[in-house]
């Protein structure tokens, strides 16, 4: 993903984000987001409603373990989010918005739809062609 919008995600949900410059060594989040800027929105999307929640809970002193990303990648054509904590709504959303990518352009967030052969992508039209030129 694109360095700024990387950056952007950091910034705006830092809890989430808090392994994002450590070393290879501790986390596979030093590599960033190993994806296209395409799923950009689903992953903001996806850490807003994580945010809210956790945040709602703690608010009313029900307490919700912090959800951490650990790795976030292409992986068959689809966004994947590796992470630990959070509760059985954190994990839906982002099951959730790893789905959505499966019909998302990894490179623009058009509808897309996979690669039939090669390295398995997600891909609207246009991108599809580019990648067969």
């Amino acid at each position: 993903m694109n360095p700024h919008l990387d950056a952007a995600l950091c910034a705006k949900y830092p809890e989430i984000m808090k392994e994002r410059n450590l070393g290879a060594m501790q986390t596979a989040m030093c590599w960033g987001f190993d994806h296209g800027d395409g799923w950009y929105h689903i992953l903001e999307s996806a850490m807003r409603l994580v945010q809210s929640h956790i945040d709602m809970h703690n608010r009313k002193g029900a307490s919700i373990e912090p959800v951490v990303f650990e790795q976030v990648k292409e992986k068959f054509g689809m966004l994947t989010i590796y992470h630990r904590g959070g509760d059985e709504y954190t994990r839906g959303v982002l099951r959730m918005a790893e789905e959505i990518s499966r019909h998302t352009c990894e490179e623009c967030g058009d509808i897309g739809y996979p690669t039939t052969s090669g390295w398995i992508r997600t891909l609207c039209e246009k991108h599809h062609l580019i990648k067969d030129n």
